[in-house]
């Protein structure tokens, strides 16, 4: 019984996955103000996990700010696609298209946020 308690525990450790995590911030590139605070997992694909938005003294996401919801994402090696909307899912906050550009330093990703009816250029950088 005392070995098949450690072999237990064993096959818990090894098949248990690490969740690495990394980050982004995005800013836009005008006076709007406008920053997203991605957190990103890192596992056998990443994934975006988590996201708080905020545009001068108001937030979206996170504890502290109104509800916002990840609808759909996409994030690889090329692309950083990220599409939010309200608790109830009945309107975009925001859609961020970004390419990551590993010709410039720090491997930015430079797009665009569609929010409200107005586009932003934004650039992505490593938090």
């Amino acid at each position: 019984m005392r070995y098949a308690s450690i072999a237990a525990v064993a096959a818990l450790a090894i098949s248990t996955p690490a969740l690495a995590t990394g980050g982004l911030q995005c800013r836009t590139t005008d006076r709007s103000n406008i920053q997203l605070d991605i957190v990103i997992g890192h596992g056998s694909v990443s994934a975006i996990t988590g996201v708080q938005m905020s545009q001068g003294k108001r937030r979206w996401g996170g504890t502290a700010g109104d509800p916002l919801i990840v609808a759909q994402s996409w994030i690889d090696g090329q692309r950083l696609w990220l599409d939010l909307v309200d608790a109830q899912g009945m309107r975009y906050e925001g859609k961020l298209r970004a390419t990551f550009n590993p010709k410039l330093k720090g491997r930015p990703a430079l797009g665009t946020l569609v929010r409200n009816g107005r586009t932003y250029r934004i650039r992505c950088v490593e938090a």
